[in-house]
C-alpha cells in the first residue's frame, strides 16, 4: 500500500527508466554504435606539435632562453643578464630586482619643469633667505652658467601663471598613471 501512494516511487509492477536489458538500456553509454570521429584530427595534432618543436628549437638556437624568466627592469632591460637589448646595461651582477620602477627618471623632467618654471623662479625668489640660497636654485635650474650645468634645461613650456602650472603638472601626472 505504501508504493501505490508514493506518487514517484517506483511500484510492484514499474520497470525502472534505465534498467539493463530493458527499453532504455544504457549499460554500454547513450550510443550503441560507437567508432572514433576524431581520426582526421590526429594528424593535425601531430602536425602542431612538430611545428611546436621546430619553433621552440629555432628560439633556443637564435635567442637567449634566459629571457623567457628573467625579471627585467622598468626599462626592459634583463636582472641578471650581461648583453640586453639596444644596447641596454649590463647587469649580470643584479640576478634580482627589488624595486621595477625608477622614479628619478619617471618624475624628474616633470619635477625640473615645475621648481625651474618661470613661476617657480618667482616664488622662490622671494622665498628664499641669502643671495647664496638663490644663486644655488638658479644654477640647480641652470638660468645661470655653472657648474652643474652643460647648456639650458629644457623644461617644456613656460607658465605665464600657476593655473598653467597647475593643469600641466596634472595632466603629466595623468600620462604616468594611464593605464
Amino acid at each position: 500500500m505504501g508504493a501505490a501512494g508514493c506518487g514517484g516511487c517506483f511500484g510492484e509492477h514499474e520497470e525502472p527508466k534505465f534498467a539493463k536489458g530493458g527499453q532504455n538500456d544504457l549499460s554500454e553509454g547513450p550510443v550503441q554504435r560507437r567508432g572514433c570521429t576524431d581520426i582526421l584530427c590526429i594528424p593535425l595534432f601531430v602536425a602542431a606539435q612538430f611545428v611546436f618543436v621546430a619553433v621552440t628549437l629555432m628560439g633556443l638556437s637564435e635567442g637567449n632562453p634566459v629571457r623567457l624568466y628573467k625579471p627585467r627592469d622598468f626599462r626592459g632591460a634583463y636582472c641578471g643578464v650581461e648583453t640586453n637589448w639596444n644596447d641596454g646595461p649590463d647587469l649580470a651582477a643584479a640576478p634580482k630586482l627589488s624595486y621595477t620602477m625608477n622614479l628619478t627618471s619617471m618624475v624628474d623632467d616633470i619635477m625640473k619643469q615645475t621648481i625651474c618654471s618661470s613661476v617657480a623662479a618667482e616664488a622662490m625668489k622671494s622665498i628664499l633667505p641669502d643671495a647664496a640660497s638663490k644663486e644655488a636654485y638658479d644654477c640647480d635650474c641652470c638660468h645661470i652658467p655653472c657648474e652643474k650645468c652643460d647648456g639650458a634645461l629644457d623644461t617644456g613650456e613656460a607658465f605665464s601663471d600657476a593655473s598653467d602650472l597647475a593643469s600641466t603638472i596634472s595632466g603629466r601626472m595623468a600620462e604616468l598613471t594611464d593605464p
